[in-house]
């Protein structure tokens, strides 16, 4: 267990210490997690789209990510992968979570893949995301000493879109959002979050456009012609470890490193090793998808930058301006 530094409060509440708690380590069993509340945070905070299976996630983090290497095969191919996930829970009072963050070690890469993160809407404010988020990155770099960095996913907002929606905000007065302009915000608040954690995005040096990675689809059991629907874009954010050397030079060869982590160790090894006979399908369309992107982006000169720029600043600054509120 780990105190965060200072006193934070809830809306309209007294200030609080608040603690943070690791599966593994100070939560030792299925009973002690689900009764810190972490699952229902995290069905509240996450919409059913982007949520994993409870039951999934407490095998992954007490039971299969446990830092052991894990052997299948698939069509007489032997594979292994190792990984090692951690849920990290924000309380109060000793008791209630109030806020989570997901994290993947991949052995093979040294690379962390952040999943989850996230605080209660009531709680939000006063520098309390960014303080759990660094305490957070700072027990991870204890836990896994080897590690590079971290590297996550987001989704690709398009600035002219949030432009069109900000101005029509401006002119109408509206307060109300459809929930594809919802959507479409709340992809530039979350970009802008990590970028304000100093996270950069790997970008095409000749145009400096965010690389898109095309996600496989997340679950297997549908028919094979149904996969294809279940696919996202994401542009990949990266943090080196604090104090490592830098990762400019080497840039496209940690963006194949990276998506080879997100998308075939900790994705496809894990969901493919349950029932390799029966996904066997599942793991050729994954790492064919996988190659496609690598292939697309071979001859790329990849560098690694900040994700907003001034035009994006500015748009920010107009979304708060009109003091709508939109938890991301």
């Amino acid at each position: 267990m780990r105190v965060l530094d200072g006193m934070y409060r809830e809306a309209a509440g007294e200030p609080q210490s608040l603690d943070i708690v690791v599966t593994r380590h100070d939560v030792l069993d299925e009973a002690a997690f689900r009764s810190t509340g972490v699952l229902e945070l995290y069905e509240e905070l996450f919409p059913a789209s982007e949520r994993d299976s409870p039951d999934d996630i407490v095998r992954w983090l007490l039971s299969d990510d446990v830092g052991e290497r894990r052997h299948f095969s698939v069509g007489g191919l032997s594979m292994s992968y190792r990984l090692d996930s951690r849920c990290f829970i924000l309380r109060a009072g000793a008791a209630r979570a109030v806020g989570l963050g997901f994290f993947t070690y991949d052995h093979a890469s040294d690379l962390i893949f952040c999943n989850h993160v996230g605080i209660g809407k009531s709680w939000r404010g006063g520098g309390l995301a960014r303080a759990f988020y660094r305490e957070m990155v700072a027990m991870l770099d204890a836990l896994f000493p080897n590690n590079i960095g971290v590297v996550l996913e987001v989704e690709p907002f398009d600035r002219d879109r949030v432009a069109a929606i900000v101005a029509d905000l401006e002119r109408t007065g509206r307060r109300q959002l459809a929930a594809d302009e919802q959507d479409e915000i709340r992809r530039l608040l979350r970009a802008s979050w990590y970028d304000k954690l100093d996270y950069s995005v790997f970008c095409d040096a000749r145009t400096m456009r965010p690389l898109a990675c095309r996600s496989p689809c997340l679950d297997p059991s549908p028919p094979s012609s149904d996969w294809a629907n279940g696919e996202e874009n994401y542009w990949l954010m990266w943090q080196a470890r604090t104090g490592a050397a830098s990762a400019e030079v080497r840039a496209g060869q940690l963006w194949h490193k990276a998506a080879t982590a997100i998308y075939v160790e900790i994705l496809a090894k894990s969901l493919v090793a349950a029932d390799p006979n029966g996904r066997r399908g599942y793991w050729d369309y994954a790492t064919a998808l996988v190659g496609q992107t690598l292939q697309r982006t071979a001859t790329t000169d990849v560098r690694l930058a900040r994700g907003l720029g001034d035009d994006d600043a500015a748009l920010l600054s107009r979304w708060r301006r009109l003091a709508i509120d939109l938890p991301i």
